[in-house]
This record gives structure tokens, C-alpha cells and sequence, in this order.
């Protein structure tokens, strides 16, 4: 790369195709990069895809309503990604240049793919944080912000827990959490932030829309939420509550869960005494009844010592489903209805007239219009990955165009909230068209608290 080359450009000029290399590509990747070269081609863009896979065929199959796109795409098959994280020489041809780097693999890759960014002079973008370890829990900080020192003196940037939930949501509190608080008032407080999320389906049999190990671990995890300053941690499935969600008939139970966007906002907005997320629908309550019954315990089997309760679950649960069968599912009818929504209730209280005044607003989004993906490159797609890829592919494209515009504007470890806060007005509102273009909805209000 030349030495006076912004990153993520090569030497070799500006026409050159835009190179993004992926690790992985399974139900989340194959549905960003569908969407990157849909934005590409929109802004007259030439993109090249690299992609990294342990399963070539699966990678391929992914993308089954989307083989113009091959022509596009290098895919690489190797057992792990090792050699490539330690520099092997094998890989360089086809890293060189490299705009961006997508972890569409797993959580435990992304401190190695950010530092391969930071080697070559490329932004990195990941999906979700590895969360669940004493690490977290005791600095409640992301590990890859163990690198913003040296992702800011290379000048680029690793967009972090990017997507739908978290990701879209983070950008999109945030950037109203801003707007309050630029009117520079001073008796105003923000004093509470919930976040509630809806991932809901209905279907003639069980089909997971996301791994069912990883709900395992997000939900039977003990949830933790910020109250007044501290963070308090309680039991599973404990202290539920209802929200009526947009397009919903009637109000949903919710569960407090440890989420991303609970250290992400915290760490943000330290100002705001408490934060929670919350999360319910048909997936949440089958976890929920797996817990019940005992069936997540850690305890061992009576006449198998080696074997826990939770290990014999897990190996009999059925994992997602291929493309394919998605596809299949929703175009014969045995999937008949899902939503995914994340609502937002933004608490705000000042002094109005001698009196205080509170007021909630409320924004977020939903997905409900899953019957559209049939017909076009996204079919096989869960509802769930759909709306996850399709947001991250968005933020990841207008970031990545301003950072190549501005060089040093986008530098570090970069959240959602952070780019509410450094995109320009009109980057911003550019990522909330695109989003209500490719079929996910907007909302927010404003009502008096004792409305409530």
C-alpha cells in the first residue's frame, strides 16, 4: 500500500474494485454480502469479495438465489484461519489492498481479525462480543478495546457488535440520546434507557431462527442490569414484565438479558443511572421452559458421571436449518408469522414551569415483512439473520465510504453509539433510508411519563 494512501485504498488508483474479505459466510454473512454489493452496484462502486470458509459448499449454498455474485467473490477453502492471523505468506495476494475486514465467522476471532486490520491497513467489522467470561464480567469492557490504542495510530477502525440488535439499535438510541443532549440544558437528566426486544415466530414445528447453543448461553446466562449507578445481577427469567410492541396484538412477556448494548451504552453515557435490556417471544419462552424443567442444569447423570444434564440438551437439540430448508419451510406454509422488533424507551425529565416534567421516547424498529425475502437473493434466510446482516452491511457501508472520504475521522474501536456521534447528519439519515428501503421499519414518539 502507498505510503500516502488512505487505508483501505491500494497504491494502484482509486477505480481499483473495493476489496472486502469475509471469514466465514454462513446465515448472517451470506445476507451482508448481498446486501454489500447491492449497495455497491446502487453507488456505482466496483466490490470484490474474498472469502475465508472451512465449508466452501455450504458458503456457496448460502448463497443459492445469489450466484451472479460469484463472479465477484474468490472463495478460499482452508481447515482454520490460523495462517492467515499469523501472516503466512500463502494469503497475501489476496489480502493485499483489503478495505475492510468482515468476522462473520464467530466472536473468538475477532481480537485476531482485528489485529490482521491493523497489520494491513484495513477497517474490521464484527457482529458480537465474546461476553460470557470472567473478563467481561470483571472489567465489563469489550476485549477489543485491548487495540484502540493501535487501530488509532494506524488510522482505522474496528466497527464493533454491528448488526440489527446489537448494532442498528446502539446507533440508533444513541444518536437520540445526542440530540437531547446537545440543547445543553442543564437541569435535564436522562434518567433511565430499556431496551426491549421481540424475536417472535410462529411455525407448524420448531425452528430455530438463530444457533440454539448460543440462545442457550445468551438467555440461561444471569442477567444483569444497571440500576441506579449499579450493576445488579439476577436470576433467569426472573422479574419479567409486558411491552406492546408496534404491530403486535397484544403486549409480550419480557426478561431481563445481558446483552451487548447494556456495556455499550453504560460505557457511552456513564450519566445514565440505569439501563436494561429486555427480551421475549415464542424462542425466549422455549429456553425459558428448557430452564424450568431443569433440563440446563450442570448436574451430572446418575449413571454417566462425565455427562451433565446441559451437555446431553445441547447434543439433542436440532441446529438451524440449511438455506434451502428455510425456504422451504416458509414457502409451503409450515412457518406462518415471525416479528423481530427492538423498542427503546428513552426516560427524560426537567424542570418546566417550576415543575418536573418527564417525558419518554420512544424509537426502534421492526421486521415483519419476512414473506418479501421469497422471490429475491435473501430467500433462506431466518428472520432473524436477515434483518442482523442487512443492518451491519448498511452501517459497515456508509462508515467505511465517509472513512474513505475523511481519513482520520473514523479511527479506534467504534460502536454504534460512536457513530451516532461522528457520522455527518447526512451519513446518518442516509443509514435510516437505507434500512426502511431494504424492509425494516422506524419508529419513535414522545409521550408524557404519567401518560403511562
Amino acid at each position: 500500500m502507498s505510503p500516502t494512501a488512505p487505508p483501505g485504498s491500494t497504491a494502484s488508483g482509486p477505480c481499483d474494485p473495493l476489496k472486502i474479505v469475509f471469514f466465514g459466510l454462513g446465515a448472517v454473512g451470506s445476507n451482508l454480502l448481498i446486501c454489500l454489493a447491492e449497495l455497491a452496484e446502487r453507488d456505482d462502486v466496483p466490490v470484490r469479495f474474498v472469502v475465508y470458509t472451512i465449508d466452501p459448499a455450504g458458503a456457496r449454498d448460502a448463497l443459492f438465489h445469489a450466484e451472479r455474485l460469484f463472479d465477484r467473490i474468490r472463495f478460499i477453502g482452508l481447515p482454520d484461519f490460523a495462517p492467515i492471523f499469523a501472516g503466512a505468506a500463502a494469503h497475501d495476494t489476496e489480502l493485499a489492498g483489503a478495505a475492510l475486514l468482515v468476522n462473520a465467522a464467530l466472536p473468538e476471532f475477532n481480537c485476531p481479525i482485528i489485529e490482521l486490520g491493523i497489520r494491513l491497513g484495513a477497517h474490521t467489522v464484527d457482529l458480537a462480543a465474546e461476553m460470557y467470561n470472567e473478563r467481561t464480567d470483571r472489567t465489563l469492557t469489550f476485549a477489543q478495546y485491548d487495540h484502540d490504542a493501535a487501530l488509532r495510530e494506524c488510522g482505522v477502525a474496528a466497527l464493533i457488535n454491528q448488526g440489527i440488535s446489537p448494532g442498528v439499535t446502539d446507533f440508533l438510541i444513541g444518536r437520540c440520546i445526542h440530540e437531547i443532549l446537545a440543547a445543553g440544558r442543564y437541569e435535564l437528566e436522562i434518567e433511565s434507557v430499556d431496551l426491549y426486544l421481540l424475536e417472535d415466530i410462529e411455525a407448524d414445528s420448531v425452528v430455530f431462527s438463530w444457533s440454539p447453543l448460543t440462545a442457550l448461553d445468551e438467555l440461561a446466562a444471569r442477567p444483569r442490569t444497571l440500576i441506579d449507578g449499579r450493576m445488579q445481577v439476577m436470576e433467569p427469567f426472573g422479574m419479567a414484565r409486558y411491552y406492546a410492541f408496534p404491530n403486535e396484538p397484544r403486549p409480550t412477556r419480557q426478561y431481563p438479558l445481558y446483552q451487548e448494548e447494556l456495556l455499550s451504552l453504560h460505557r457511552a453515557f456513564p450519566e445514565i443511572p440505569t439501563i436494561g435490556v429486555y427480551t421475549g417471544g415464542s424462542e425466549v419462552e422455549l429456553v425459558k421452559a428448557l430452564f424450568q424443567l431443569n433440563l440446563l442444569s450442570k448436574q451430572t447423570l446418575p449413571d454417566q458421571p462425565e455427562l451433565t444434564v446441559e451437555a446431553m440438551v445441547r447434543a439433542i437439540l436440532p441446529g438451524m436449518q440449511r438455506p434451502r430448508r428455510i425456504e422451504e419451510l416458509l414457502r409451503n406454509g409450515v412457518i406462518r408469522r415471525t416479528h423481530f422488533c427492538a423498542a427503546a424507551e428513552i426516560r427524560v425529565s426537567e424542570t418546566v414551569r417550576n415543575d418536573r416534567q418527564t417525558v419518554v421516547e420512544t424509537l426502534g424498529l421492526s421486521y415483519h415483512r419476512y414473506q418479501g425475502l421469497l422471490g429475491s437473493p435473501y430467500a433462506g434466510a431466518t428472520y432473524i439473520s436477515y434483518p442482523t446482516g442487512v443492518g451491519a452491511a448498511i452501517m459497515a457501508w456508509h462508515t467505511l465510504q465517509y472513512a474513505r472520504t475523511t481519513p482520520g475521522e473514523i479511527v479506534g474501536v467504534i460502536t454504534g453509539e460512536d457513530l451516532a456521534r461522528l457520522l455527518p447528519r447526512a451519513s446518518a439519515d442516509a443509514i435510516r433510508r437505507d434500512l426502511v428501503a431494504w424492509d425494516i421499519d422506524l419508529f419513535q414518539s414522545l409521550r408524557d411519563a404519567t401518560e403511562l
